[in-house]
């Protein structure tokens, strides 16, 4: 990978930001083939396991930041694998909620007890904690601002998911 001067300092870092995402996606996807989960499955998982309640594809599509017809493919495919369950409304066939299966929590313990994150740890291997702080500002910002250009505006998750409580207790052998 070049480390690109364009001139332009915006410029430089988007194209930095752009290296920087595609370079940890692609050791996180290949750690990840050891336990045969797309990272998109994993974040999933990850939703469900943090959910208080069964979620539907809609909201899992949200959470994700992924159209709904793609969270539809993969939630099928996961279903085949025995990681999720679809359950459908009996009133109305065309309403499914989904839950994760103890296969999906087993697949998810193992790769969170196995150090996955491995973007968790390139981040903690190359900045000091001020630094991730800082970084994680400026990123809200910037997620921020494109999203307004989308006309979608950031809020909290959800009372029913407990984000804090699932990153503690499924990475609480990691570093």
């Amino acid at each position: 990978m070049y480390d690109w001067d364009m001139g332009d300092s915006a410029l430089n870092t988007w194209v930095r930001l752009r290296q920087t995402w595609e370079a940890m996606i692609s050791s996180v996807e290949s750690e990840l083939e050891t336990y045969n989960i797309t990272l998109p499955q994993l974040d999933i998982l990850l939703m469900l396991a943090a959910s208080e309640t069964s979620l539907t594809p809609s909201e899992i599509a949200s959470l994700t930041f992924r159209e709904l017809h793609t969270v539809s493919g993969l939630l099928s495919r996961m279903e085949r694998v025995g990681y999720v369950c679809k359950i459908r409304n009996t009133n109305d066939r065309r309403f499914v909620r989904v839950m994760i299966q103890p296969k999906g929590q087993q697949l998810l313990d193992t790769v969170m007890a196995s150090r996955y994150t491995g973007g968790r740890r390139i981040v903690k291997n190359n900045l000091s904690d001020d630094e991730i702080g800082q970084l994680d500002c400026l990123l809200k910002k910037l997620r921020d601002g494109a999203l307004a250009d989308l006309s979608i505006k950031s809020k909290p998750l959800p009372r029913t998911l407990r984000a804090p409580a699932m990153v503690r207790r499924t990475t609480k052998n990691t570093p």
